[in-house]
C-alpha cells in the first residue's frame, strides 16, 4: 500500500496525538488512529484547527493496538460507552488492522461500533474489504458530500497516489469508488448512511444526494 503524506497543515501539528476522544456526546467515544487520508476536502476543519471535542487529532504519531486499548482504557475502557466510532482526522480504514482486532474487543464489552468512511477502503488496500467490516462493525457512515464526480472533485479533492493500484492516474475513480462501497455496504452491514457537510452544498445539491443514497443503496442520507 503506498503511504499517504502527512496532512498539509503547517503550525498545527504536535508530536503526539490523542487517540481516544470525546466530542459532544459524552455516550459516545470516538477513535483517532491516522491522519492519513486519501481526500484533501476543502471544508475539512483539521486545516484551521488541530483540536476536535477534547483531543489533539493532528500528529505524526499512529497507535499500535495495545497502545489504541490503553488510550481507551484511560478514558474508562469500551463498556464506560454505548458506541465507540473510527474517526478523527483521517480516513480510519488505512488502519484496517486496527479496526479488525480491536473492534471485536469493544463489541464484547458491549459497544456498538460505527465507522466513519468515505469509501475509498477497497482502492487503499487493493481488495473487497467490505466482508471483513461486516464482520466487525455495526454501523457505518459513507461520507458522500457531493451530488455527482465533477462537484466530488472540486470538495473532496481526492488524491489519487494514494491507493494500493499505483496505476491509477484519475481522481474521478475515487468517487466511483465511494459509490461502489455506498451501494453494497447494505448486505454486509445492518445499519448504513450516507452523510454530507451541509454548509458546503445548496439545498438542490443536498436533496440530490439524498435521491442519489437513496437510489443506490436505499439508505437515508444526514446532513451534517
Amino acid at each position: 500500500m503506498s503511504e499517504t503524506p502527512a496532512p498539509h497543515s503547517a503550525g498545527l501539528h504536535s508530536p503526539f496525538m490523542d487517540w481516544a476522544y470525546q466530542y459532544r456526546d459524552p455516550e459516545t467515544l470516538y477513535l483517532n488512529v491516522t491522519n492519513r487520508c486519501t481526500n484533501r476536502c476543502s471544508f475539512c476543519v483539521r486545516s484551521r484547527t488541530a483540536r476536535l471535542g477534547d483531543g489533539v487529532l493532528l500528529g505524526d504519531d499512529e497507535p499500535t493496538l495495545e497502545e489504541l486499548l490503553a488510550a481507551v482504557g484511560n478514558r474508562g475502557g469500551p463498556g464506560r460507552f454505548s458506541e465507540i466510532v473510527w474517526c478523527g482526522y483521517g480516513e480510519p480504514t488505512i488502519r484496517l488492522d486496527l479496526i479488525l482486532t480491536a473492534s471485536p474487543i469493544f463489541r464484547a464489552a458491549e459497544a456498538t461500533v460505527r465507522l466513519n468512511t468515505n469509501g475509498h477502503a477497497n482502492l487503499i488496500h487493493g481488495r473487497d474489504v467490505l466482508p471483513e467490516l461486516g464482520a466487525v462493525v455495526d454501523r457505518v457512515n459513507v461520507s458522500l458530500n457531493a451530488p455527482n464526480e465533477e462537484r466530488y472533485i472540486e470538495l473532496c479533492r481526492p488524491d489519487p497516489s494514494v491507493a494500493a493500484d499505483e496505476g491509477i492516474t484519475s481522481p474521478a475513480v475515487f468517487w466511483e469508488a465511494t459509490l461502489d462501497f455506498l451501494t453494497r455496504a447494505p448486505k454486509y452491514i445492518e445499519d448504513v448512511q450516507a452523510s454530507v457537510v451541509g454548509h458546503v452544498l445548496d439545498e438542490i445539491e443536498a436533496e440530490q444526494c439524498r435521491r442519489l443514497a437513496a437510489e443506490l443503496a436505499g439508505v437515508p442520507l444526514r446532513v451534517r
